[in-house]
């Protein structure tokens, strides 16, 4: 053939948008704190579908919003050449040396030499270690990184090993700390996409709220999108606020926008796991509680910058999002969410998972919370149990079944609503004619026929009673019975000894 130039296109990984609206989402947070870039008082709500135009919007994970703790150290006495100056600061991350040296003739001039000095050696590390100095005199005024939050505010994490002659003064916690509730977001939004790489996520920052009615907000921004909704809040959990986010929830399924809420209160006050009673006793079917924490990697950190629970909300919607309609998030070999993060586990209250007992693990299960777990001879970390606040016997005690049910109600309301107030044959007796029935089955049955086929639902029927009184009551039953796809959420083997097979 002819010389040429050939090119043969490839597969990039665009990550196309998902077809249909299921993994449609939403991250509501609740702060007074400064807002981030691209929100403001009148412009609460975003809509992003990647961790990189959240950033664009100015949530960072940089300590946007924090402020820097200080401490002091004024040099009382110069000292002499060869005297050595060593500090310490244990931080979030343990122990850090930020400086280490040996004075010189030119350090032991002035006490206002000896102070540069130590400035300096404080200085050159800050691209390792974070922290900065700046020498006014005697005084050195030592920041740290805004990423260290409150931890620096209590205690003496600032250690001064001095030998020789040189001599000063330590003073701890002199401006105190504040750490960035932008970091909190970026850390969920980061988790939501991780679990979900082609999500559609909506963004609402708020302050703390009475009602929680700027989930309904949220879902009306969406057009009644929104399938799932995640709630953050540092104030502490309160069965009453999971009974005023399912009035939300209902409300909007009153009003053909049914959502699944997922609530990451805070539990750093809660000490004692037996304390905490069930979620199985509220009447709340579309609110979770999220229970689950990093033990070691990005959610760990934040938690001790914040004392404050950090939770596993964006990844739970993020599995919740990347989920079939009809799958538990408990699905072991789907839904491993151990990458760095989660490798290590902790509860939302700050104890480590691999400390408390099986059967204080199993009781926390038992009460509704949702979590993450290891399972003995599997790597990895999985959810417990996707379950919602109310009784556990209900039909509507896990997200699955709750998402299953609602997407076909969307659907067969889609294909129903333009038949609404339309004309309906009745027969001489006054009984719905043939056609009249097969019709309206028909537009029931394409939306679930739809959901069979991709395995959200097991089997369904669609009934209409042909002697219901139309023309007297001008209201038309349909009877509609799904059968959902079953959860083997437990494996039962029967395994013994035998003489012979």
């Amino acid at each position: 053939m002819a010389n040429d130039v050939v090119f043969i296109k490839g597969q990039g990984g665009l990550g196309r948008p998902l077809a249909g609206e299921d993994h449609i989402s939403a991250l509501l947070f609740y702060t007074s704190a400064t807002l981030p870039t691209g929100f403001s008082s009148n412009y609460r709500i975003k809509q992003v579908f990647s961790l990189a135009e959240a950033e664009a919007l100015g949530i960072t994970n940089v300590g946007t919003g924090a402020t820097a703790s200080t401490a002091t150290f004024e040099v009382t006495n110069k000292g002499a050449v060869g005297d050595t100056v060593k500090l310490v600061v244990t931080g979030i991350e343990g122990a850090v040396t930020i400086a280490n040296y040996t004075q010189v003739t030119a350090d032991v001039s002035t006490l206002t030499t000896s102070a540069a000095r130590l400035a300096a050696e404080i200085n050159l590390g800050t691209s390792t270690h974070g922290y900065s100095a700046s020498p006014s005199t005697a005084t050195v005024t030592i920041t740290a990184p805004l990423t260290e939050g409150i931890f620096l505010n209590s205690g003496t994490p600032y250690v001064a090993t001095l030998t020789g002659t040189v001599a000063g003064t330590l003073t701890q916690n002199v401006v105190a700390g504040v750490a960035s509730t932008i970091d909190i977001m970026h850390y969920h939004i980061e988790e939501y996409f991780r679990l979900q790489p082609k999500g559609n996520l909506y963004i609402g920052i708020y302050a703390v709220s009475s009602d929680f009615a700027e989930v309904t907000t949220m879902q009306n921004y969406a057009l009644g999108a929104i399938r799932q909704l995640g709630v953050y809040t540092q104030a502490a959990y309160a069965t009453g606020t999971v009974t005023l986010l399912q009035t939300q929830a209902t409300n909007n399924e009153a009003n053909h926008k049914p959502l699944e809420i997922l609530y990451n209160p805070d539990f750093a006050g809660t000490a004692d796991l037996t304390a905490l009673t069930t979620t199985h006793s509220l009447s709340s079917q579309n609110v979770s509680v999220m229970f689950g924490q990093d033990g070691a990697a990005k959610g760990y950190k934040l938690w001790k910058a914040t004392n404050k629970s950090i939770g596993c909300l964006g990844t739970c919607l993020g599995a919740v999002a990347f989920a079939k309609v009809s799958e538990s998030i408990a699905w072991v070999s789907k839904f491993n969410v151990a990458n760095t993060e989660y490798e290590t586990l902790n509860f939302a209250n700050g104890q480590v998972y691999n400390v408390i007992s099986d059967g204080s693990i199993n009781n926390l299960d038992a009460k509704g919370f949702v979590f993450l777990r290891k399972h003995t001879s599997l790597t990895g970390s999985y959810f417990n149990n996707p379950y919602t606040s109310t009784l556990v016997t209900s039909d509507y005690s896990r997200i699955n079944n709750n998402r299953t049910i609602n997407k076909a109600i969307r659907g067969m309301r889609t294909f129903l609503l333009p038949a609404l107030a339309s004309p309906i044959k009745v027969n001489e007796d006054g009984s719905l004619t043939d056609d009249v029935i097969a019709y309206f089955e028909s537009l029931c049955k394409r939306a679930l026929d739809v959901m069979q086929r991709d395995a959200e639902v097991s089997a369904f029927s669609v009934r209409i009673d042909p002697t219901q009184d139309v023309l007297s009551t001008s209201t038309l039953e349909i009877s509609v019975s799904i059968v959902p796809l079953g959860s083997a959420d437990n494996i039962e083997v029967n395994v013994g000894f035998a003489v012979s097979i």
